[in-house]
């Protein structure tokens, strides 16, 4: 086992200086390091302990350990940069080496604000023997993630970091949990019970070696399971929120779970949700808002967030024709004895959406003039914005009125002013002609 002390390879960084430094790379990260390193003080560095081989199928996380006057100790792997004598046995970032497959020898070097350290690092393809697979507990609460580790024996006699696959070995098992990647040791769980895990590997001559099963207990702790959202509750079309999925434990504790809660949208023409991120989509509503329900379950502890998609935001309004294309006009007219039934096109802010007649109940309609023209023989529904001339009506010329009509709440809400500011109002000349 290789070891040294932490003062190995002091050199103080006040002799340094920087008139050595040129222009490339290499001294601006010098110039960054040394920079970094008047801030924590750092005056020596060595490499952490570490037995100094890695399987030529793994990998290895080799850290640079900074020390200040005072002793107080700082992890330098970002800062720090790293080189191999040989490249072509491995590659270094940050500390992790990932060995290429040959067998080898090659030294470690690595410096920070001018401070150098080494060692000798060998290359083995001793075969794999055994795997035993650990838990820090043995246990974990139902619905949270936890992390198992292995040690993979070899036939020199050492354990080295060693690419292994994950799975549970039965289908009970896997009703209670899942690895979502067999190649990592996270395992998440829905429900309570016991669970058996097994870590597998192929030795040199690619015949699979499987540890021991591990019994781990899921323990049915959750009390109580709650459901919220970002956003509002009421939500456009085309717009997103994300939802969280808190657990509640017999030990007080709260816990975001939202993977492992089985997010579910009750209509996803509506409403679609990740359930392994959260995020929720409005996918489609109505002027008045369409009604859904983003449901979360764990270990049959469920929690409901009703939810309600709108049409998108609209931007402005206009008064148009009754019929016809949704095209924009100056005026209107109708006769002595007819009627005339405008509408309302709506612009959305969203520009993927396209204008459309509005067909939302809470608008109010009405003749700008009050005086001047017989009221009880040309009428307007404040509603529906119908327009009627009573055929008794005598007229010889036109009479041009001024309609307005105004959009006063969408969906239940309050609102008179659109995304663009302004009111959501419009008003029209009517010419009523004889």
């Amino acid at each position: 086992m290789r070891s040294k002390e932490l003062a190995y390879s002091l050199v103080l960084l006040g002799a340094l200086g920087l008139g050595g430094c040129g222009g490339g790379n290499g001294d601006s990260a010098r110039i960054a390091q040394t920079v970094d390193a008047s801030k924590t003080g750092v005056i020596s560095i060595a490499l952490a302990d570490n037995e100094g081989s890695v399987h030529v199928s793994g990998n290895f996380q080799f850290n640079l350990i900074g020390m200040d006057k005072d002793g107080k100790q700082t992890n330098l792997n970002e800062q720090a940069s790293w080189s191999l004598s040989d490249p072509s046995l491995g590659s270094i970032k940050n500390g992790f080496f990932t060995a290429s497959g040959k067998v080898g020898a090659l030294t470690l070097n690595v410096s920070y604000a001018g401070l150098t350290d080494s060692q000798n690092v060998t290359l083995t393809d001793a075969n794999l023997v055994g795997i035993t697979v650990e838990h820090e507990s043995g246990s974990v609460d139902v619905c949270k993630n936890t992390q198992f580790t292995a040690k993979a024996l070899f036939s020199d006699g050492k354990y080295y970091n060693y690419p292994l696959t994950w799975s549970l070995v039965d289908a009970a098992s896997r009703e209670l949990a899942s690895f979502a990647d067999e190649t990592k040791a996270d395992l998440s769980t829905k429900k309570n019970g016991a669970v058996k895990v097994v870590a597998k590997g192929k030795d040199n001559d690619a015949k699979v070696v499987t540890s021991p099963e591990f019994i781990l207990d899921i323990d049915p702790t959750l009390v109580a399971l709650t459901l919220t959202s970002d956003k509002s509750t009421d939500m456009n079309q085309g717009q997103t929120a994300t939802a969280t999925a808190t657990a509640e434990y017999r030990s007080g504790d709260k816990v975001a779970i939202t993977a492992n809660a089985a997010l579910k949208s009750s209509n996803e023409t509506v409403m679609t949700v990740n359930p392994a991120t959260g995020l929720i989509t409005a996918v489609a509503g109505t002027r008045l808002g369409t009604e859904v329900n983003l449901t979360a379950n764990c270990d049959e502890t469920t929690s409901v967030l009703p939810l309600k998609v709108f049409k998108p935001e609209i931007r402005n309004m206009e008064i148009i024709a009754a019929t016809g294309a949704l095209t924009s006009t100056e005026s209107l007219q109708v006769r002595v004895g007819g009627e005339i039934d405008p509408r309302i096109k709506v612009n959305y802010a969203d520009s993927g959406f396209d204008p459309e007649v509005y067909t939302g109940n809470d608008v109010a309609w009405k003749f700008v003039e009050t005086s001047g023209y017989d009221t009880a023989k040309i009428t307007i529904d404040g509603a529906s914005g119908l327009i009627k001339v009573d055929a008794s009506l005598v007229q010889t010329v036109d009479l041009i009125l001024t309609v307005e009509a105004r959009i006063t709440k969408i969906g239940g809400i309050n609102t008179e002013i659109g995304s663009d500011g302004n009111e959501l109002k419009d008003t029209i000349k009517v010419t009523i002609k004889p």
